[in-house]
């Protein structure tokens, strides 16, 4: 790191004002260049071998979100059972009080679940805005309880610290009639208007979640955007561009499945099986290297 990086780097994080124009560029050249991201993902493309089927003008690519039905409503059901009745419950992320849920281990049952939900035109979808495959760097099965009010900073509009091209899949296990819980989003036009006038990335305690202070700094309305879903209905988006934040559950307990979605030279499973994921307990949330990825799929 040179030390003009580090003296920028120090700075910002002794200083943050709520408002910073240029804060989001540099978070995406630190992941993108400094962390090799992007020339991680131009290898990833340069050894993709399938040829999935041209889809111009998606949702994912226009909006930055886009809604799928990867398990019927009893598959859900029935996956959600056996995650209560056969895994442990507790805290899923180090040095956090608020990210609970389940302790998924046993490898066979999750790939078997991961099988059926990453396939289709979601699978189609994923491989279409990487240009290549695709790997798991995280998952997480969380549990929200009900209340009035989130302690979480993730219930206020943020968008993710990370490279500027990752994904993140949100699976509901109950449906939101069950809860009231929710996902809610900008499009990519709103959160770049954001974006500009630098509220990105800044430090937690300055989210809102309040859509009319975002669109005063915006300079314009902003609109946001949910929809009910179903138990095995998901949604895929761009976590590090999408402005987006969680509803709190107001009647049960909210049950999703979140991944954390890479690109990769080789398959998810082959990725998987190598051992390329992390684990929020124990790792950090980003490699410092993304180069790095290549020794652990023994690349």
């Amino acid at each position: 790191m040179s030390l003009v990086s580090a003296i920028t780097r120090l700075r910002d994080r002794l200083y943050k004002p709520e408002l910073d124009a240029g804060r989001a560029q540099r978070v995406y050249r630190e992941y993108d260049i400094g962390r090799r991201y992007a020339e991680y993902h131009a290898y990833c493309q340069a050894r993709f071998e399938r040829e999935p089927d041209a889809a111009p003008g998606t949702a994912l690519e226009q909006q930055g979100f886009e809604y799928f039905t990867p398990l019927n409503e009893n598959d859900a059901v029935k996956w959600r059972r056996e995650l209560q009745d056969n895994h442990s419950s507790g805290l899923l992320k180090k040095d956090s009080k608020h990210l609970e849920g389940f302790h998924v281990t046993d490898m066979a049952w999750l790939q078997a679940l991961l099988s059926a939900v990453l396939a289709g035109d979601l699978d189609q979808r994923i491989v279409e805005y990487f240009g290549s495959e695709y790997l798991l760097h995280w998952w997480a099965f969380s549990v929200t309880r009900q209340a009035t009010e989130q302690a979480s900073v993730s219930f206020r509009w943020h968008c993710d610290k990370g490279p500027s091209s990752h994904l993140k899949l949100i699976a509901y296990l109950n449906p939101t009639a069950e809860h009231g819980g929710n996902t809610e989003f900008m499009d990519l036009a709103d959160s770049e208007s954001v974006a500009r006038r630098g509220y990105l990335f800044g430090r937690s305690k300055t989210r809102t979640p309040d859509i009319g202070h975002l669109s005063r700094i915006a300079g314009r309305e902003l609109a946001s955007h949910a929809r009910p879903l179903r138990a095995g209905q998901a949604v895929l988006f761009q976590p590090s561009r999408v402005l987006h934040r969680g509803l709190s559950p107001d009647r049960g307990e909210r049950v999703v499945m979140t991944l954390c979605i890479l690109p990769s030279p080789v398959h998810w499973k082959a990725a998987l099986q190598s051992g390329a994921s992390f684990d929020l307990a124990v790792d950090d949330k980003w490699h410092r290297d993304a180069m790095g990825i290549l020794d652990r799929i023994n690349i």
